[in-house]
């Protein structure tokens, strides 16, 4: 069974996206429209890394709720990477704790290669004395 994602925003385009790229390489996928959803999916999923989307609708900011997901002793140690076009993701990483950024229209190699950077274990080779 592969790492788990867990995928926060409002478009179900995006969502769409996300489910049928990642999956495709190997990685369980759950997506969810509402940022009310969230603290049951992290429970029940129990995600090995998080997409966030800064603009959620409804008035939730996706940094604010990055920040408060990374001060709680519960899930402070899942990855998390914002996807937004909004401006404020520059600030994403210094000022609310978010792993990385990705930026929206995303390239689909580029947010494949920075979650692999977070759930793929890097091999580093030994060299092997002979004998």
């Amino acid at each position: 069974m592969g790492k788990r994602i867990l995928a926060l925003d409002d478009d179900p385009d995006i969502l769409d996206v996300y489910a049928m790229i990642l999956s495709a390489e190997g990685y369980e996928v759950k997506t969810i429209l509402s940022p009310d959803s969230l603290t049951n999916a992290i429970v029940t999923f129990n995600p090995d890394l998080l997409l966030l989307d800064i603009q959620l609708g409804s008035g939730t900011n996706g940094l604010e709720l990055c920040k408060v997901l990374k001060a709680s002793s519960l899930t402070a140690h899942i990855p998390i990477i914002m996807v937004s076009s909004h401006e404020s993701i520059y600030s994403a990483v210094s000022d609310y704790g978010a792993n990385d950024i990705v930026l929206k229209p995303f390239d689909i190699a580029t947010l494949i290669e920075k979650v692999d950077d977070f759930l793929l274990g890097k091999v580093i080779p030994i060299g092997r004395r002979s004998a």
